[in-house]
């Protein structure tokens, strides 16, 4: 699942509490059919007001649980398997955040670890096992006229090729009551590999034996979401269909997710 970090771009900045706050802590869940992520963070701004221009530094997590169904090839035999997996994330970024009027964008690049335990043992995935790679962030906020706003968030990690995006378009029906329409892609690396059984939860391909990597759509989504504002803080509550790949067969399965993120300032 998606594990974006809700991004709060248009503080008042003649309230001098709020810009001389330099902390900004969020948590978020993710729940599908097939598949669910909890997720938190915490970004810190040591010199600045987290609005402000200036440096930032940025730790996350999460874990979670997924499943889909497959086959397994054992002796010349396939038979059908369903497959369930554990996965974690961790991230410590270091990034910089700059306002160029009505557009607040931040960059971030960093370590990061994702881990997929997936059980039995899957001999058509390379996205198993713990990885430890280079990761980038880019969040862009945009104020469109008084009442609209738009968001955009990318990110990519060399940990199992992994790359999300996030994009939001929004409405302030009240001043603090915001609905709109979100999009969002979450892709891996995959491929074809045959597993070395002594390898443990390694995939890894044999020796004279190259894996013929493709990039699959893990999953797309689509939907609506309502986000309230009070003080400091925030709720998002967001709503809709999730289309992945997890099937045997490659095709597009449909499924209901909500997502619920939290935000506060300190």
């Amino acid at each position: 699942m998606m594990a974006a970090g809700a991004v709060r771009a248009d503080p008042d900045q003649t309230d001098p509490d709020q810009t001389a706050m330099g902390r900004e802590v969020w948590a978020g869940a993710d729940v599908s059919s097939n598949v669910w992520l909890v997720y938190s963070g915490v970004t810190f701004a040591p010199w600045s007001g987290i609005h402000d221009d200036g440096l930032r530094f940025r730790t996350a997590g999460g874990y979670g649980e997924y499943e889909y169904d497959g086959s397994i090839d054992v002796g010349g035999v396939v038979s059908p398997a369903h497959f369930q997996a554990q996965t974690y994330f961790a991230d410590v970024l270091i990034g910089y955040l700059k306002r160029l009027g009505a557009l607040t964008a931040k960059a971030f690049v960093g370590a990061s670890i994702i881990s997929h335990d997936i059980s039995p043992l899957d001999p058509e995935t390379i996205a198993i096992g713990e990885e430890v790679g280079v990761k980038g962030v880019i969040e862009l906020w945009l104020n469109i006229g008084e009442n609209a706003w738009g968001s955009l968030d990318l990110s990519w990690s060399s940990a199992h090729d992994t790359r999300t995006a996030r994009a939001r378009l929004g409405y302030r029906l009240w001043p603090k009551l915001s609905l709109g329409l979100e999009a969002g892609l979450n892709v891996d690396s995959q491929g074809a590999c045959r597993m070395n059984a002594l390898a443990g939860s390694t995939c890894q391909s044999l020796p004279g034996d190259p894996i013929a990597e493709t990039d699959l759509l893990d999953y797309a989504r689509g939907g609506a979401f309502a986000r309230y504002e009070w003080g400091v803080s925030e709720a998002s509550l967001s709503a809709g269909v999730l289309g992945d790949s997890f099937s045997s067969d490659g095709d597009i399965e449909l499924a209901p997710y909500v997502t619920v993120n939290w935000l506060t300032q300190f």
